[in-house]
């Protein structure tokens, strides 16, 4: 797949390419959604993608290897969208507020997705649980690194307490990661936009009165 232009463009081989891989892996995001990474087979992401079984292995080794592969660029997409809608907020706390609401939006939609590796991840045998933590804590700590960026700002115009950085972009994101998986381990009462302001109101004020 090294047919590319000079110019940039990619070729019509490996646009085709894409465009295969793409329509295997929302098949088999739709799948292990509806039944759970375990009951899944690779044949019947290849019926539901319209392919023959051999030919899902020229994209994909395992169907190990294309969960953790969907994993990544899902994570992936999130992590440009908040990027988006962050770098797009003007002040620190108005960034904040764009992080919850890439979060929520995001989960809202791929709650089922979600789901399956939350409640299965123990269940995945090694060296793919191993592969799984590295993704997942590769993309938590870029992530952490972000937030971290934003407290910094955040600090310096006075819009935060004087804490460390690093410290209130956990306790923030512990927040948040609580709130998601609650959302997505229990049956929910309401959407997880209607949380957004208990969210907040947590971070900056925490539980106590007055």
């Amino acid at each position: 797949m090294n047919e590319s232009s000079e110019n940039g463009k990619i070729s019509r081989k490996e646009r085709e390419f894409l465009m295969r891989r793409n329509e295997i892996m929302a098949a088999a995001m739709r799948l292990f959604a509806g039944k759970g990474f375990h009951n899944t087979t690779m044949s019947e992401i290849a019926k539901e993608a319209e392919f023959s079984t051999g030919s899902l292995y020229n994209f994909f080794k395992s169907k190990e290897a294309l969960y953790l592969t969907l994993l990544r660029e899902e994570i992936e997409k999130i992590e440009a969208d908040v990027r988006v809608r962050k770098d797009q907020a003007k002040g620190p706390a108005e960034k904040l507020e764009a992080v919850v609401d890439s979060l929520i939006d995001y989960f809202e939609a791929n709650r089922d997705f979600f789901k399956i590796f939350s409640m299965h991840q123990d269940h995945f045998e090694w060296p793919m649980k191993g592969e799984l933590a590295q993704v997942v804590r590769a993309k938590y700590l870029s992530f952490i690194a972000e937030l971290v960026e934003v407290f910094k700002q955040g600090i310096a115009q006075g819009a935060f307490k004087a804490h460390e950085p690093e410290e209130l972009a956990l306790c923030f994101m512990g927040v948040m990661n609580s709130f998601l998986f609650l959302w997505i381990e229990t049956e929910p009462k309401g959407t997880l936009r209607e949380k957004k302001p208990v969210i907040l109101d947590i971070f900056y004020r925490g539980s106590a009165k007055g």
